[in-house]
């Protein structure tokens, strides 16, 4: 039977239009030699009238059709040169092994990176910004690092710590431009449960029987710091295992919902300062509900200067961000200081009102001047930290890496996983010297230093100098600072965080397996606790994808007439199946979990079951039951395992099979290996595996093996 050619006349299968072959380099002549090289044969007809819609140019291309073997020989295929085991080790070492200035110098600056910008620095365009950004976040450091250390159940001034020491070390070695790194609400959270669980509590007794039978007591500081610590050990040995790219396994519904959560668990450690309550701390699962309890009891006995305060702080604070700040966006991008400029007020009116004593109001205390003396963090706590400062790790570096990509695409440069993982691990040991606990970036911080014209590393140098007279000078100024308004400047900052459940409801829309994902998440983490809420999060996700790749759509192709374009025939009317051919079309990759909802599909929907076809052959060739199969598996996916005997079954049947053909249509080599690797191709040659569904439709029906040219 010879072949009908195929001309396509839909735009969308025009090969190339006027306007494309306006653009084409080459001209007809060169473009025909090219093409008659190859074994193709290119017309070409220009429609110069233009009605109903046609293109004003169409092409047809003349070819023969194309197994993989043929293709492979025709077109001079290489595979390359695929090195064995020592092979690879002996070129890794080697390479590794060479040297020369020039790598010399790349590996330095590639692990200080402040010796390649500081050089290129250009103090004309970017100083100003710089300058600006610097003493803004600055600013912005000392009220949120004095309320977030409350979250960590640590001294306030060790939250200004945490902006100066870890983040000096981090300008040298970081290589993102905008985020401004430091406490930030939910690690310092995380910080806080391992401290509440370690730490001896204020005013206890240690005679050698203290609570818990232990010998030893340890401050909330000393507890902190070795947290820090075991987090920079956590971050060293992940560059170390080149694992910066992490992050990816923590979807952005999981972090949307598991930030969202922990959100609830700031708040609700804040609610005891905004009302001057006295109350116990609780950890462990649904520590959250204990709280609760414990609060509503106390509240009738809240401390009216504190709820006063707090309400007044609050209210400041919201006028500024909801009506104020919005409006004079318009005229500048510097913000107004008002967190700086409420913690004064408070200051100032707690000073010269004596609210401590009047009112019993807690204040911030003591706080030294100059710089701490550098102190060992107790190492013998390590192997009681060690999970849950892997668990701190995976969340401040997700947060910081996905910030830092986020920041850096928008201004066009690159950040480095594993040096960020470097530069984090080097900024959390050494402030675990200091009196710091871990840091991360922080997203208000960072959108605000980069919207006021922060450019380079440098904003972070000039905050950290300013810091530093902060530490130097005027630390005292803020001793009697209440509470409750570093509590009402975390609660209002929160905002932004509460506000992610909006991306519940953008993708509820979408899919419901992601929103499942964010749900899942958060509810852990509110109702039981914030790492449970991690490790449910994550479990949750993974049968999310595997549920997802355990059975992926699949579909019977027909094809458009006088086309070369095959769709599914249940979605598209102007297809149709071709005669004595099923097309099965997989869209998804193939693996172990769904190789046997494949292999029903499969049969199911084609109805060439091959021990149904054996049992039953007169039967089905009463009925002139289709011969053929082709498998269509998605292109961009491939087959693992044990999967790829699955086609072998439709091939490895009794002689009395023999005029049944189960064909491929897989033009990706990597799926080409795994079946080759396997074994497959013994049984499904390498001629019935085609360069496309086309060519194996083309073969399949027609006869006369003299034509075999497939028109296009």
């Amino acid at each position: 039977m010879p072949l009908q050619p195929i001309t396509p006349l839909d735009p969308l299968d025009v090969a190339s239009s006027s306007m494309g072959m306006q653009e084409d380099t080459l001209d007809d002549e060169t473009q025909q030699a090219f093409l008659s090289e190859s074994g193709t044969t290119m017309m070409s007809s220009k429609n110069d009238g233009g009605g109903g819609g046609s293109p004003s140019g169409e092409m047809c291309v003349v070819r023969p059709t194309l197994n993989v073997a043929q293709r492979n020989q025709h077109y001079h295929f290489d595979p390359g040169h695929s090195p064995g085991l020592r092979e690879a080790i002996q070129t890794k070492v080697a390479k590794s092994c060479s040297f020369s200035c020039g790598c010399l110098t790349s590996a330095i600056t590639a692990r200080l990176p402040i010796l390649s910008w500081l050089p290129a620095y250009n103090f004309r365009e970017h100083l100003l910004g710089d300058i600006i950004a610097g003493v803004t976040i600055a600013i912005m450091h000392i009220p949120q690092g004095m309320g977030f250390a409350l979250l960590s159940n640590i001294p306030p001034v060790n939250g200004i710590y945490m902006g100066f020491f870890p983040v000096l070390i981090y300008a040298l070695l970081g290589t993102s431009r905008h985020c401004s790194m430091g406490s930030f609400a939910v690690v310092c959270l995380m910080t806080g449960k391992v401290v509440t669980d370690l730490a001896t509590p204020e005013g206890a007794v240690v005679d050698g029987d203290i609570a818990g039978n232990s010998t030893t007591s340890y401050t909330a500081v000393q507890v902190a710091t070795i947290v820090s610590f075991m987090v920079g050990v956590w971050e060293l040995i992940m560059g170390l295992l080149q694992l910066g790219s992490l992050s990816v396994f923590l979807s952005e519904m999981l972090v949307s919902g598991f930030t969202t959560g922990a959100a609830f668990h700031v708040l609700t450690s804040q609610v005891k300062y905004l009302f001057g309550l006295h109350v116990p701390g609780h950890s462990g699962p649904f520590k959250i509900i204990y709280t609760y309890r414990d609060i509503i009891k106390q509240l009738l006995h809240s401390n009216i200067a504190a709820v006063i305060g707090s309400a007044i702080t609050i209210l400041i604070l919201t006028v500024n961000n909801e009506v104020i700040k919005p409006r004079l966006r318009k005229k500048t991008n510097i913000p107004i200081p008002i967190e700086l400029i409420v913690v004064i007020l408070g200051t100032a009116a707690s000073y010269f009102g004596n609210l401590n004593e009047k009112f019993d109001l807690l204040v911030v205390g003591e706080i030294p001047t100059g710089l701490p003396q550098p102190e060992i963090p107790p190492f013998e706590l390590i192997p009681k930290v060690v999970v849950d400062a892997f668990v701190i790790t995976i969340v401040a570096y997700t947060v910081s890496y996905s910030m830092a990509k986020i920041f850096a695409k928008k201004h066009n440069y690159e950040v480095d996983a594993a040096q960020e993982l470097y530069s984090q691990s080097a900024s959390n040991v050494f402030g675990a010297f200091f009196g710091c606990g871990p840091i991360a970036a922080s997203l208000a911080r960072s959108l605000i230093q980069e919207a006021v014209g922060g450019v380079t590393q440098m904003t972070t140098v000039i905050s950290c100098a300013l810091l530093l007279l902060v530490l130097l000078f005027v630390g005292p100024v803020f001793e009697t600072l209440p509470n409750c308004v570093l509590s009402s400047v975390i609660v209002v900052a929160l905002k932004g965080m509460f506000l992610q459940v909006n991306d519940l409801r953008r993708v509820w829309a979408i899919s419901r397996a992601d929103a499942m994902i964010w749900l899942a998440s958060f509810l852990s983490v509110v109702i039981i606790d914030i790492d449970f809420g991690l490790l449910i999060g994550v479990v949750v996700s993974l049968f999310v994808l595997l549920y997802r790749g355990q059975k992926p759509s699949t579909a019977i192709l027909g094809s458009v007439p006088n086309t070369d374009i095959y769709l599914d025939i249940n979605k598209y009317s102007a297809a149709a199946e071709v005669p004595s051919v099923s097309i099965f079309h997989f869209n998804g990759p193939l693996h172990f979990a769904n190789s046997e909802y494949f292999r029903t599909q499969m049969f199911s929907m084609t109805g060439l079951d091959p021990s149904a076809i054996v049992s039953k052959k007169k039967a089905l060739e009463k009925e002139q039951a289709k011969s053929d199969l082709i498998i269509d598996p998605a292109k961009e996916n491939g087959v693992r395992g044990s999967t790829e005997k699955i086609p072998e079954e439709f091939e490895d049947k009794p002689n009395d099979m023999n005029d049944k053909h189960a064909v491929l249509s897989l033009p990706v080599k990597s799926v080409l290996d795994s079946l080759e690797k396997c074994g497959t191709l013994k049984t499904i040659t390498a001629e019935k595996v085609f360069h496309t569904i086309h060519d194996a439709v083309t073969v399949l029906t027609v006869l006369d093996n003299d034509s075999n040219c497939t028109k296009l």
